[in-house]
């Protein structure tokens, strides 16, 4: 029985339990299962990696004000984000992703601001139950 590496159907020669021809072919079989396996994260990651660059570069101009409609013109999506949190009882939420927060300053804007080096953006703080409810309010 001839074998064959399963990636690109080349003749497999060596040991008997060998089921790729190379490192390469190893490594493209693997990433390419995990990349189906894994689409709905690749999707929401790549739409972090999007907003946060945005959002770096708001904070290289002065004031770091954005327009929201321009932010989704490029791109932005608001849902994608890692943190969410509620200064007060009436007060607007705080949107985080990773060290980098916005906040809506009308329904039209948003202000950007760097986080401090010592919060951590996963720390214990607790959010109220509606918390849901203010994101679904929040202008987009």
């Amino acid at each position: 029985m001839k074998r064959s590496c399963i990636q690109c159907d080349e003749p497999l020669y060596g040991r008997s339990d060998q089921r790729f021809c190379s490192t390469s072919c190893r490594s493209h079989y693997h990433n390419h299962k995990r990349e189906i396996e894994n689409k709905t994260f690749y999707a929401a990651h790549k739409h972090l990696i999007t907003n946060y660059k945005m959002l770096t570069k708001i904070l290289e101009q002065h004031p770091h004000i954005a327009s929201i409609n321009q932010l989704v013109r490029f791109g932005f999506v608001a849902s994608k984000i890692t943190e969410i949190e509620l200064e007060g009882p009436n007060a607007r939420p705080l949107f985080y992703l990773y060290d980098i927060g916005y906040r809506y300053l009308d329904q039209k804007h948003i202000e950007v601001f760097k986080c401090s080096k010592d919060r951590s953006w996963h720390s214990n703080r607790q959010l109220r139950p509606d918390w849901f409810d203010s994101l679904q309010k929040a202008p987009l």
